[in-house]
């Protein structure tokens, strides 16, 4: 394989691991813009949703659609019973408070994953398309690779005209603009948390069920995960939809170019580097807030 075949095929693998923290960062960056919590458990949702589609997929025997549509729905109500019983109680008061309980929330998920489900890495199977191997001109692409690019796609295709063209999406950006003046208006603040979390925590978990067909899961798989996903929400922009995908692509394809080039010692370290020089030379990253660009 000649060098330019190379750099198509980590350009490749780059996409489909950017793919992955799209749909993390998204739902992280949901949350904060709207709701202006920091939740450092969104990487234990991204964990739980792998192993609900394992446990769909091998105990349940279900196929590839019913198994992604339990994740989203077991994560969307996860989400809503963790706004409503950690972070409805601590709404309105010092934002350090949530942090800390995001924290809490992050370890007894770890440690309860680890109780039921053990410490051996479980790996989604799944049957048809998933199963094919794809060759796109000198790129060498497995199933499971394609759909998490093309369901990342789709379903960020599908968030971006609920937010802009919908009377739910536009309470949601009125929230994040101006909660008082948006509840003067008539949006309903705890109904637009709930649809927050629901939506924020489904994505992840969907997120978690399609990496689990790649690169396995584990009870600590959200840790790392939630990481990257905090550097490309800061990249992008805090609350900023159009800034995640885009840093998450980015940092997708700069991990993969890294890994393959330098090695994979380096490969982790560079989301972080370039989140110090971000802070430095541009705080507001790429985009800024949701409400300036939905």
């Amino acid at each position: 394989m000649d060098s330019f075949n190379l750099f198509l095929q980590f350009l490749a693998n780059g996409v489909v691991n950017g793919s992955g923290y799209v749909l993390v960062a998204v739902g992280l960056t949901l949350i904060f813009g709207i709701l202006g919590v920091v939740n450092f458990a969104h990487g234990e949702f991204y964990m739980l949703g792998g192993y609900a589609a394992v446990t769909a997929a091998y105990f349940l025997g279900w196929g590839l659609l019913p198994t992604f549509l339990i994740v989203a729905v077991a994560l969307g109500l996860f989400g809503i019973l963790s706004e409503r019983i950690v972070f409805r109680p601590l709404a309105g008061k010092d934002a350090t408070n949530a942090i800390i309980a995001s924290f809490g929330l992050s370890v007894l998920l770890q440690n309860g994953a680890l109780l039921v489900f053990g410490a051996q890495p479980q790996t989604l199977r799944l049957d048809g398309m998933a199963q094919t191997a794809f060759q796109i001109g000198p790129v060498f692409l497995t199933g499971q690779r394609v759909l998490i690019v093309l369901a990342t796609l789709v379903l960020v295709s599908i968030l971006m005209l609920v937010l802009r063209y919908t009377w739910t999406g536009r309470a949601l950006r009125a929230m994040a603009q101006h909660p008082m003046v948006a509840q003067i208006s008539g949006v309903h603040v705890r109904r637009v948390s709930v649809v927050t979390f629901a939506v924020g925590a489904a994505l992840a978990g969907i997120a978690g069920g399609l990496m689990s067909a790649v690169f396995m899961v584990q009870p600590t798989s959200g840790s790392m995960l939630v990481l990257k996903a905090f550097t490309v929400v800061i990249l992008g922009g805090m609350g900023s939809v159009g800034g995640a995908v885009t840093a998450g692509l980015l940092l997708g394809i700069i991990e993969a170019m890294v890994s393959g080039y330098l090695g994979n010692e380096l490969r982790d370290m560079i989301g972080f580097f370039l989140v110090i020089v971000m802070l430095l030379v541009r705080p507001q990253g790429l985009f800024g807030r949701i409400t300036e660009r939905s």
